[in-house]
């Protein structure tokens, strides 16, 4: 379980350095490397693990099972964690469809894949599924949002 902990840990540094990308869209790209390091570095001296973060715009989403992939979303940033205890990745995208199909797109993929449902949050600024596999070696929590008139997906996939 602590590997969940740690992927938190990496979500809420990441969604700073996502929060904080204005600046970086003007091509402030030694900015940008210097955040991912110094947050890959906290990581690393906050929980023993290795980190690596890309907030790119180009971001390489191919280790994450297609059925936890958006269709047409476009991935903004990925940050991953890996521990004697296991590894996982965040990964944020942004679409432009509506919160409510995206959230009934990602039940239905659970559900598809045959994945137990552990908890579901639904409240006004958005909604949160967690998932893990029949056998119980992954797990995905899904958290879908709004923002300046996009829908924001953070999933969070890891294994054990």
């Amino acid at each position: 379980m602590r590997i969940v902990s740690y992927l938190i840990v990496v979500f809420v540094l990441g969604f700073a350095v996502v929060a904080n990308t204005g600046c970086m869209k003007c091509g402030e790209n030694i900015a940008r490397k210097a955040t991912e390091k110094a947050l890959e570095n906290a990581v690393k001296t906050a929980t023993g693990g290795k980190a690596q973060i890309d907030v790119s715009g180009d971001v390489d989403v191919s280790d994450l099972p297609a059925f936890l992939r958006y269709p047409g979303a476009k991935a903004v940033a990925k940050w991953s964690l890996s521990t004697g205890e296991g590894k996982g990745s965040v990964y944020s995208f942004e679409t432009t469809d509506a919160k409510d199909a995206v959230v009934n797109w990602f039940k239905a993929s659970f559900v598809g894949q045959g994945w137990k449902e552990s908890a579901v949050m639904e409240t006004g600024e958005g909604t949160m599924l967690m998932h893990q596999s029949p056998d119980e070696k992954q797990f995905a929590t899904v958290m879908v949002g709004t923002d300046e008139g996009k829908t924001t997906v953070a999933v969070t996939y890891g294994t054990k």
